[in-house]
């Protein structure tokens, strides 16, 4: 007998693929009302074949949420590639902002749904380029000094209701109130800011604050 052991068969590995895939469609489609059926549908494999490789949905949300916060971190690291710091803040937020409007299910499992560990280990990178992000714009004199990362997450959480408000009006309406609230990040001559910002270790709290009431 061969003492060789045998890898995945490659039916077994497509058919995987074809669920995380189709997972990724029809959470953007539906959000997380969507069930494991769902997806095997979507997929064209038996409900069997979606439970043997995932037990559930939320395990199967878990390898698409990776995806998801790996982009982000990608997106905030190719935004320190920018020059001008407005810049290069403002192009973060448009493309997260962009992909957000365009994914329910993408906003939902950015607000607290899906595996919350994989989410804590990718988080940290995140939060640190985005801090270099403010704070390179705040040394270049054109955002408000008082402003602080946590301020980055609660802008994304405020954007939470204007996507389901505008989603059935018009696809890029959000892009206006990202635009009056950017405006408010601003250095220019206003007042100090009439509360304290919430402590860092609030950030999970932040983001849960904008998830969908369903």
């Amino acid at each position: 007998m061969s003492s060789e052991v045998k890898g995945p068969r490659k039916d077994s590995v497509r058919n995987r693929a074809r669920l995380i895939d189709s997972a990724r469609a029809v959470f953007a489609e539906r959000g997380f009302g969507a069930t494991l059926d769902d997806i095997a549908r979507h997929a064209g494999v038996g409900v069997g074949t979606a439970y043997r490789h995932f037990p559930n949905k939320q395990a199967l949300a878990a390898v698409v949420l990776a995806d998801a916060t790996e982009q982000i971190a990608a997106d905030a690291a190719d935004a320190l590639a920018i020059e001008d710091p407005w810049e290069a803040l403002v192009t973060f937020f448009e493309r997260n902002g962009a992909r957000q409007a365009e994914d329910r299910g993408l906003y939902e499992r950015l607000t607290g749904l899906g595996d919350a560990e994989r989410q804590d280990q990718i988080w940290p990178g995140i939060v640190a380029d985005v801090t270099l992000l403010l704070s390179r714009a705040q040394a270049a004199g054109v955002v408000r000094a008082d402003a602080v990362p946590q301020d980055i997450a609660a802008i994304f959480a405020l954007l939470g209701p204007a996507y389901e408000m505008t989603r059935d009006v018009a696809p890029d309406l959000w892009r206006r109130y990202l635009a009056l609230i950017l405006d408010g990040l601003r250095a220019t001559d206003r007042p100090p800011l009439p509360a304290a910002p919430p402590p860092a270790e609030a950030l999970d709290t932040i983001l849960k604050a904008g998830k969908p009431q369903r």
